[in-house]
Parts: C-alpha cells; sequence; structure tokens
C-alpha cells in the first residue's frame, strides 16, 4: 500500500525488544534440539548393532545345525532366500539411522531452514514486513528460512506490475542490484528455484476482478516463462481487522479473489499457500494482536503474525 505507511509498521522499539528475546527463546530451543537429535541417533546405532549381532547369531546357528545334524536341506532356491532375507535385514539396519532422521524432521513437522536457500519471496508491503523480521533473525544469528531472498516493494501488485513497467516514471516494481526491472528478469537473476508469490492487496477493491486476474496471468506467465525450471507457489492475500479504517478493502473482496487465485493455481499446476487462514481470528479478521497499523491501513503485520508466517511455511513449504 501507501510506501510511507509501509516503513512505519508497528512500534520500533517493542519489535526490537520481541527480536531480542524471541532470538535468545530460538537459540535454546535449537540447542536443545540438537541435544535430542545426538541422543536418537546414538540409541538408533545402539538398535543397529543389536541387530547385527542378532543376525549373525541366527546365522551362524543355522549353519551349525546344519553341519552337525546333516539335516538341513541343501536346496539351492532355500539357501538364495535365507541369503537375501540376511542382506535385506542388514540393508534395513544400515538405513536406520537415516530414516531415524527423517522421522524426527517428520514428528517436528518441519522442513530444515536451507530447505528455502533457493526461493525468493515476491510481494508487497505485508512481505515488506516479513522481510525486517527475518532479517531481524539473520542478525541476531538465527537461521531463518536459509538464504531466501525477499524480493517486494511497497504498493506492487499484479495490476500496476503490467501497466507500469519499469521505466514508467510511477513505476513501484522493486530494485534488485540497483535496477529497476520486470520481476522475471530479477528472479532470473537471482537465480531461484522456488517463487513464492503473495500480490493482491493492491489490486483487490481497486480494480475490476476479471481485469486482476488478466493481469495476474500475464505477471504469472512472464514469470515462469523467464524461469521455466522453478517451482510457483501462490501465497493467499491476508485478512484486514475487524474495525476496518479502509472504505474501499474488506475481507468479502480478499476471499473472493484467493478463490480465484486458488482454482488459477490448481490449473496451472502451482502449489497455493493459505496465509490467510494462519493470521485470521475464528470470524476471519486479522487477528487484532497480529497487527501493527490498526489506526491507519489495518493490514500490516506485527512480530508475532510474521513468526506465525514462518512456522507455517516451514511446516508447509508446498501448502497444504
Amino acid at each position: 500500500m501507501d510506501r510511507n505507511n509501509n516503513r512505519n509498521m508497528g512500534n520500533g522499539g517493542d519489535n526490537r525488544d520481541y527480536y531480542r528475546k524471541r532470538a535468545i527463546q530460538r537459540k535454546r530451543e535449537r540447542e536443545l534440539k540438537k541435544r535430542r537429535r545426538r541422543m536418537v541417533l546414538a540409541a538408533v546405532a545402539v538398535v543397529v548393532v543389536i541387530a547385527v549381532i542378532v543376525i549373525s547369531s541366527v546365522s551362524c546357528i543355522g549353519g551349525c545345525v546344519g553341519g552337525a545334524g546333516n539335516q538341513q536341506s541343501t536346496d539351492p532356491s532355500q539357501t538364495d532366500a535365507a541369503a537375501q532375507i540376511e542382506t535385506t535385514a542388514q540393508t534395513e539396519a544400515e538405513t536406520k539411522p537415516t530414516e531415524a532422521a527423517t522421522d524426527e524432521t517428520d514428528a517436528q513437522g518441519k522442513v530444515p531452514p536451507s530447505y528455502f536457500d533457493d526461493a525468493v519471496f515476491v510481494g508487497d508491503s505485508v512481505t515488506m514486513s516479513f522481510q525486517m523480521y527475518v532479517d531481524s533473525q539473520r542478525n541476531e544469528g538465527i537461521d531463518c528460512l536459509g538464504k531466501a531472498y525477499m524480493l517486494c516493494a511497497g504498493s506492487l501488485g499484479y495490476t500496476n506490475a503490467v501497466l507500469m513497467p519499469a521505466g514508467d516514471p510511477d513505476s513501484v516494481l522493486p530494485i534488485y542490484q540497483g535496477v529497476q526491472q520486470p520481476l522475471e528478469d530479477s528472479i532470473a537473476q537471482i537465480g531461484a528455484k522456488k517463487i513464492y508469490i503473495m500480490l493482491g492487496m493492491n489490486d483487490v477493491g481497486g480494480y475490476d476482478m476479471d481485469d486482476i486476474m488478466e493481469n495476474a496471468d500475464t505477471v504469472l506467465t512472464n514469470i515462469h516463462d523467464k524461469n521455466p525450471d522453478a517451482k510457483i507457489y501462490i501465497e493467499s492475500v491476508t485478512p484486514t481487522i475487524r474495525a476496518n479504517p479502509l472504505e474501499h478493502l474488506n475481507n468479502e473482496l480478499i476471499r473472493e479473489f484467493n478463490s480465484r487465485m486458488k482454482t488459477y493455481a490448481d490449473m496451472h499446476g502451482y502449489g497455493y499457500l493459505d496465509i490467510y487462514s494462519v493470521v485470521c481470528d475464528e470470524d476471519g479478521y486479522l487477528k487484532d494482536e497480529y497487527c501493527s497499523d490498526p489506526d491507519a491501513m489495518g493490514i500490516h503485520f506485527t512480530p508475532s503474525a510474521d513468526a506465525a508466517w514462518e512456522d507455517y511455511l516451514l511446516r508447509h513449504p508446498e501448502g497444504k
């Protein structure tokens, strides 16, 4: 939305204090997780050793009985079958540490932050808030979404990306390495293989819905054509607060747009991430504690909302 509003989201002092406390908490949680992981791997190693000993003992007993009593069958097919069973058991035992590590990750329900090393997040001022959160975490030494890049600009939308291209004096396209250029070109230069796009807040309420979808198709098609090997994920537009100060924008329009974008994503094989549901209350409004500008625009996020967004990405990097 408005650039000046975008630069003044929430109380700066409170945010920094929140970030500092959260950074300390996250650091403790990561250290505890590492200790638990070492304990699990040690336990798995013991299980593997025991399994190998048991398998070896069973094989020895079988061989000894066969040699002493001459009562075991010498049918080659049975010998091959026994060898195959032993080999399979040994292979399973050898792979258990890797499986255990995978199971631990699954139990946590999160991918590692490095999953996003090759990702770019494209968005407007809402994503700019998220960028502030990510940067603050990284500044505290916390691995937040790996090396993901944030390509965002206040007031950016599908419509103005098409109607006010690079070179237009009113263009709001983000600048990458000192150059304002089409989104698809910046993404290609970043080298992203995962593209997360949250646009539409600056379209809904200001333009006809069919026109918005046409412009969205233009932008997304250009991005896909320029980056054919990258996976595209559409992030839903997020809600306004209950006491919505904006006359032209409301959650009914936002939900209609999100519904259309989900259908579009499904048709084109793009992932869809429902961030709206992550930050809304039981009535579909942006939670009061998640809103940093209730007396201004009523749409921008607090650090706690950004943290919930990050958590959703780690748990559902490709959507539900």
